[in-house]
């Protein structure tokens, strides 16, 4: 470090962060087509992100709301005419076997309905997971090659190292388990449904219990070991740049202090340029990850009030399926947005945690 400091001195290097190439083009060019054609109509870069006021993000949301809710509402009208159906039914055939058949019918065109809504959302999640995951590994090694810059090259590793491992654990987890689960849940319930004696409907409820607590534990231990680890490593490096620091200023004659100044002036220069493409990567995460879960709360809200409906009718075998179906979602959404708060909380972490050293 020193002799790069004697180096960037001696040669007249412009202490200017504008000239920095930490791939810009690369950065853009990871993010999906939707997620980037927003950013530019919001005209949001890495090195200019544009914060949204409160009343444009939440016209934002509204707009993005509006957009999704279409085929959940779909699924809603369609389910409700199952309800309606099954209620008619059971009205018109109080006992015998025609009403088991007729309950039979009912539960598996609902779950036929939601099936479908499932295959829709889960394609998307998992078309959104990998493009988060993709964009991550450019994202992460481009903002912890700024903090290594910086002098923070052990807190860089150690935040790049962990985040990219855990991202591929979970996009992995969600290619390779995901599917066959809510499929699982989704056959398991419909049988149980079908044949109430199996006593299954819990069967989802437990399922999603055991799921959601599980990622919940995990992320909190990742986070918990991550700060932890990343903090250790900025108290050794905050120590090892104020020490070169020092020696330059103090230990080189004439211009050790212009030296020691001029470090400054581009420490300053790449903090500004750290925060703006931390500020971007979150920013694009969201871009990328928001309007897969709009579309799953829709679904959720439409499942939700669809076993309402069922419910107040009194079909307990079609109100089991789709309080299943309303657990299918929220496995859903858990996973869809652990991979959103793993790119919110590496990129919050990695800003507060290299902080420019002085």
């Amino acid at each position: 470090m020193l002799i790069a400091l004697l180096v960037m001195s001696c040669c007249g290097v412009t202490a200017c962060a504008d000239d920095f190439d930490y791939g810009r083009d690369e950065l853009e060019s990871a993010l999906p087509d939707e997620a980037r054609d927003y950013l530019d109509s919001e005209q949001i870069t890495p090195d200019n992100p544009r914060i949204l006021s409160f009343s444009e993000a939440v016209g934002s949301v509204w707009e993005l709301v509006k957009s999704k809710a279409e085929a959940p509402l779909r699924m809603l009208c369609g389910l409700c005419g199952v309800v309606l159906f099954c209620a008619m039914a059971e009205s018109i055939a109080d006992t015998g076997n025609l009403k088991g058949i007729l309950s039979a019918v009912g539960v598996l065109c609902g779950a036929g309905i939601a099936s479908a809504a499932v295959y829709g959302s889960l394609k998307s999640s998992l078309a959104a997971i990998s493009a988060a995951a993709n964009f991550m590994l450019v994202f992460i090694p481009t903002l912890t090659g700024i903090a290594a810059a910086l002098g923070h090259t052990l807190t860089s590793a150690a935040i790049n190292s962990a985040i990219l491992a855990a991202t591929q654990l979970f996009s992995q987890l969600a290619a390779n388990f995901l599917a066959p689960l809510c499929g699982t849940i989704l056959g398991v319930s419909t049988a149980g449904a079908v044949h109430p004696q199996l006593k299954l409907d819990k069967l989802g409820e437990l399922i999603k219990k055991f799921v959601v607590w599980g990622l919940s534990l995990v992320m909190t231990i990742f986070m918990g070991v991550l700060s932890l680890q990343t903090a250790v490593s900025a108290a050794s490096d905050n120590a090892a740049v104020k020490a070169a620091k020092f020696a330059v200023s103090q230990g080189v004659p004439i211009i050790g202090g212009t030296v020691s100044d001029a470090v400054n002036t581009l420490q300053a220069g790449l903090g500004i340029l750290k925060s703006s493409v931390g500020t971007y990567g979150m920013i694009a995460a969201g871009a990328i990850i928001l309007p897969v879960l709009a579309n799953l709360l829709c679904y959720k809200i439409a499942a939700m009030l669809s076993q309402s409906l069922a419910e107040v009718f009194g079909l307990n075998e079609l109100s089991a399926l789709l309080k299943s179906c309303s657990a299918i979602f929220t496995i859903i959404i858990a996973i869809t947005f652990c991979v959103f708060l793993l790119n919110t909380i590496a990129a919050a972490i990695t800003l507060c945690m290299t902080g420019t050293a002085v």
